[in-house]
């Protein structure tokens, strides 16, 4: 882990891999009697209202047989600039991290929610910018720290639309990637592929 500082923000810094299980699949998982950690099959989405997403840019996918063409460890949202990402689930927030891709032009801000002992959920707020401003800026609108717990429908934070093809990358880790559709209620699944269709009408969210 290395520590950042940016305009005055401190961010730890990960880099590389998936994974984002348990160091130890032994480690006990207490959240204090919170909420009910023991099967996550009540996720919600992860926007207040429709209209706050531009655009559907895709879903995961285990091989390049998807309508986008790739390998894709989560769901894409192109939010509108300045509107709430809320949880879809509760947890603690674990860790936040910049991650810097496509050779430092885009960088990615992962908020990194633990559910329970052996399941993670991601936030990435995910931007093109060689900007240092730019990514302290989105850093800045962030509602959470590393240690909060949050409840499923709090805001995460507000995203940061810069350009064409900023988006929010949400990713289910059980160890590894996985189809976050087991997760979802099924209200929430309609809601989600109602929302897809309307950009997007044969595609699906997940592809093996």
């Amino acid at each position: 882990m290395v520590i950042l500082v940016i305009a005055g923000v401190v961010l730890s810094l990960q880099f590389g891999g998936n994974s984002h299980g348990p160091e130890n699949e032994e480690d006990l998982f207490d959240n204090e009697g919170r909420y009910d950690s023991s099967n996550l099959n009540y996720m919600g989405v992860i926007y207040s209202n429709r209209s706050d997403i531009l655009n559907w840019n895709g879903g995961y996918s285990e091989s390049t047989n998807c309508p986008w063409g790739r390998v894709h460890n989560g769901l894409d949202f192109a939010f509108r600039n300045d509107t709430d990402v809320i949880a879809a689930a509760p947890g603690i927030v674990e860790a936040i991290e910049l991650s810097f891709l496509v050779n430092g032009t885009v960088y990615k801000v992962a908020v990194l929610i633990r559910f329970n002992s052996s399941l993670m959920i991601e936030y990435g707020f995910e931007g093109f910018s060689e900007d240092v401003e730019v990514r302290a800026q989105q850093v800045a609108m962030l509602d959470i720290e590393e240690g909060d717990w949050v409840a499923k429908g709090d805001v995460i934070g507000q995203f940061l639309q810069g350009g064409g093809g900023d988006h929010i990358h949400f990713g289910i880790y059980v160890g590894e990637a996985t189809c976050p559709v087991p997760f979802f209620s099924p209200d929430a699944y309609a809601e989600l592929m109602e929302l897809v269709h309307s950009f997007q009408p044969t595609w699906n969210l997940c592809y093996p």
